[in-house]
């Protein structure tokens, strides 16, 4: 697999705005102000690269609260939401020095990431005093940068003479004021030449899983366990090292489409309408429809999105049977089943491992799923108890954890 970071970061923007189009302008506007700035302050080309993925996912924290106020009420709780963005990226070696520089909060800023924390910092601010001003950005350009420096007088110097400069620069406050921002965010990228091996896309799909988990309170872990469970089951298959990494990547994507589906719905206690239960379903073709536009992906973007067909041609949305389901594809519709079973839904409680099973049993008697598969559950039933019980407690840890970093 050979997919480029920036593709990447775009595409997980794309599915941020699918929840918050207001949360990803404010940061696509934060990174041109960025690397305006750092080519002002002839920043060298691995500050700007990490500036820039830095500006582009600082404020991703907000997805975690963001239903309980009005989109675009940004900076509401600053130093909680930089907290949970910090989480979302832990652990994640490919955003290590990203982690580093969105959680601005300390004083001083006294770390080896000074610099790129006080530009992320000032840029942060002042996309967000923008929306004082008319649309017609270029107008009032003098005011704007004058207002600001009043305003905020805790920055270096030399970005107060970044501002007076640009003041006088048009293309800066048209490429604003675009309607067509992503377009600007891709001619400045600094990080268009680098390219991803499946080890850093495993890491990108992980925080893909992660945003997608957030949208409901219900699915804190649920992409996350399926990803998991999928490649557990696949090295229980003898699948390749590189089958399980790809089937993985699946079950971190599977679930995408939902970022589509309205929270009350997700959340109802309740029985579904017909109508209801019907646009819950389109989430699946939602999946796929996203992924499409990701031709890397190739044979994942089908797996993932064939996770609620079943083998007697019940399933949805395509009623794909049993010969054009390949075993990837019921694997990772195996770990899907599996996982929802064992998690609290509004309706109910978590099934217990065994009652889980019981159930997919009867599902392999009514020709819906596959026997072999569901076998390995059976087989290593302590084993998938402990994925469920760690990712399940990894999910809890997004959010309640903030208070441990330091």
């Amino acid at each position: 697999m050979d997919i480029s970071l920036q593709l990447s970061i775009k595409f997980i923007n794309e599915l941020i705005k699918i929840v918050s189009p207001a949360l990803v302008k404010h940061m696509e506007r934060t990174a041109i102000v960025a690397m305006e700035l750092c080519d002002y302050l002839d920043l060298s080309k691995e500050q700007q690269k990490n500036v820039y993925i830095a500006a582009l996912l600082h404020d991703i924290g907000e997805l975690i609260d963001i239903r309980t106020r009005e989109y675009g009420d940004f900076h509401s709780n600053n130093e909680l939401h930089q907290r949970y963005t910090y989480n979302m990226l832990n652990g994640l070696d490919i955003f290590e020095q990203t982690k580093a520089i969105v959680y601005t909060r300390r004083a001083g800023y006294e770390d080896k990431h000074q610099q790129e924390k006080a530009i992320l910092s000032f840029c942060d601010r002042f996309e967000y005093d923008l929306r004082l001003y008319p649309e017609n950005l270029a107008s009032c350009s003098e005011d704007i940068c004058n207002g600001f420096a009043e305003r905020y007088s805790d920055y270096p110097a030399e970005f107060y003479d970044f501002l007076n400069t640009v003041s006088q620069r048009e293309y800066f406050w048209f490429r604003l004021q675009t309607d067509n921002i992503p377009r600007v965010v891709n001619v400045i990228s600094p990080i268009k030449v680098i390219h991803l091996d499946i080890d850093d896309f495993q890491q990108i799909c992980t925080l893909i899983a992660r945003i997608v988990d957030t949208h409901s309170g219900f699915t804190a872990a649920h992409s996350m366990t399926v990803g998991l469970v999928a490649r557990e089951l696949a090295y229980y298959s003898g699948m390749t090292s590189y089958d399980q990494q790809r089937i993985e990547i699946a079950g971190y994507l599977h679930d995408i489409g939902k970022l589509y589906v309205p929270i009350n719905l997700l959340e109802k206690k309740s029985a579904l309408s017909r109508k209801e239960y019907s646009m819950l379903k389109e989430h699946s073709y939602k999946t796929a429809e996203i992924l499409s536009v990701v031709a890397e992906l190739g044979e994942i973007a089908a797996w993932a999105a064939n996770h609620h067909e079943r083998l007697d041609g019940s399933g949805y949305p395509y009623h794909l049977n049993r010969i054009y389901l390949d075993i990837p594809s019921r694997i990772v519709a195996v770990a899907d089943f599996f996982t929802a079973l064992t998690e609290v839904r509004p309706y109910r409680g978590p099934l217990s491992i065994q009652d889980a099973l019981d159930i997919m049993d009867k599902a392999v008697e009514d020709g819906s799923i596959d026997g072999e598969i569901v076998a390995l559950l059976h087989q290593h039933k302590e084993a998938f108890y402990t994925i469920v019980n760690q990712a399940r407690e990894g999910g809890r840890a997004l959010v309640r954890d903030v208070a441990s970093i330091p």
